[in-house]
């Protein structure tokens, strides 16, 4: 049998396990299949505002890069929900399915300054309706939901994530994905609550509340909206570590199938987040910066992967890393590594000599304008190989 990354996720069929994330990629259904067109598995619509009582508007400007080294590694924004109607959307989505039936189309609920039961049940059956394949409930938005008491503040509230979780169950037998936040403790035990309440798959995470910076000379940081900010979720290739350990926690605890998302921009990215228990992958960011045309990359870099190590399904290596995960506490302290120079690669620029004397063992010092290292004083922290600019330091069993 040949590789494939045609895969199951939920009990919805997917042609890949790539998803554009609810964000600006998926902002109107015109954009979304120009996505399906170029290859994209599916897509997750912009969050839903409940737009009979409550409706925002967004602000300008509302989307920044996030530098380093004049590199994006990031965005920030304080974007809100979807200014589109839920007439407009609920016929969108039945025009997605009817012309691209192939494609998946998660509904994203619900963008509100309020709790109110009757509305998350009322627009599950409308766009249950419409023929969305599935819903995702933003309990997990970082910015403006959580200032007025709902996303991440719901997403950090175990009873309030099977409160919510319940009611959409009830009134669809369509998935119910509750997509969860970082922002919290016990990222498991608020998964568990989602899958006592009747979840069928988690996506994790959302962004994560941030200043990007504050101009020196005017005090005003940045996005500056009319002399003002606030602060803003936080999305990209920073916030990766953070979404890679939720998933692979979420996906150790709760067994359920798991939606990755927060900076995948490489299809080295994603197969990275299925080995820590995802079986799909959804994109913001990379799209952001670099169109829907990365979606050939992902999936020919994948499938290449799935090739060479023999793995016929995205399910034949889900979750492969999660035996190599335990507790810090566990870690074997008799495992014991030193630092070995190649002294051919070694340009003495000395930058090793100065975080290791910097930082309590000065193992490290420079001969002939090489670097070289002191066994004896060496505790085997591994920094030195970190910074190196050439990759010259190797970490060595003792």
């Amino acid at each position: 049998m040949k590789a494939t990354t045609k895969t199951n996720f939920a009990g919805i069929t997917l042609l890949n396990p790539f998803i554009l994330a609810s964000a600006p990629p998926a902002t109107n259904p015109e954009i979304i299949a120009r996505s399906f067109e170029q290859g994209w598995g599916g897509a997750i619509i912009k969050t839903i505002q409940y737009t009979p009582r409550w409706i925002k508007r967004n602000v300008n400007p509302r989307i920044r890069a996030v530098k380093d080294n004049n590199q994006i590694i990031g965005f920030t924004n304080f974007e809100i929900g979807s200014p589109k109607s839920l007439e407009e959307w609920a016929d969108g989505i039945a025009w997605l399915k009817k012309n691209y039936p192939e494609h998946a189309v998660f509904c994203s609920l619900l963008h509100t300054d309020v709790l109110i039961e009757e509305e998350w049940r009322e627009i599950t059956r409308m766009f249950d309706e419409a023929g969305a394949d599935g819903f995702e409930l933003n309990l997990s938005c970082s910015h403006g939901q959580a200032e007025s008491g709902c996303g991440a503040v719901l997403g950090a509230d175990a009873e309030k994530i099977k409160m919510v979780t319940s009611w959409v169950r009830e009134e669809t037998n369509k998935p119910v994905m509750p997509k969860l936040t970082a922002l919290t403790v016990d990222v498991p035990g608020k998964g568990l609550a989602a899958k006592e309440a009747g979840a069928d798959a988690i996506a994790a995470i959302n962004t994560m509340s941030s200043l990007p910076g504050i101009d020196i000379k005017t005090f005003t940081p940045y996005n500056t909206v009319d002399g003002m900010s606030a602060f803003q979720g936080l999305s990209g290739k920073a916030i990766k570590p953070v979404a890679l350990r939720c998933v692979a926690q979420l996906a150790g605890a709760t067994g359920l199938p798991i939606s990755a998302t927060g900076g995948a921009y490489t299809w080295k990215d994603a197969v990275e987040f299925i080995l820590a228990g995802a079986k799909s992958v959804q994109v913001c960011s990379a799209v952001m910066q670099y169109g829907y045309g990365i979606i050939e990359d992902f999936n020919r870099g994948l499938l290449k992967y799935m090739e060479e190590m023999g793995f016929e399904t995205i399910d034949d290596f889900c979750g492969n890393a999660l035996p190599n995960i335990t507790r810090q506490i566990e870690l074997s302290r008799d495992y014991k590594l030193y630092a070995g120079v190649a002294s051919e690669k070694c340009i003495g620029c000395g930058r090793c000599i100065t975080s290791c004397s910097d930082n309590g063992y000065g193992a490290m010092s420079l001969q002939n304008n090489k670097a070289v290292n002191n066994r004896n004083k060496c505790d085997g922290c591994g920094l030195c190989a970190q910074i190196c600019p050439k990759s010259c330091i190797i970490m060595t069993h003792r």
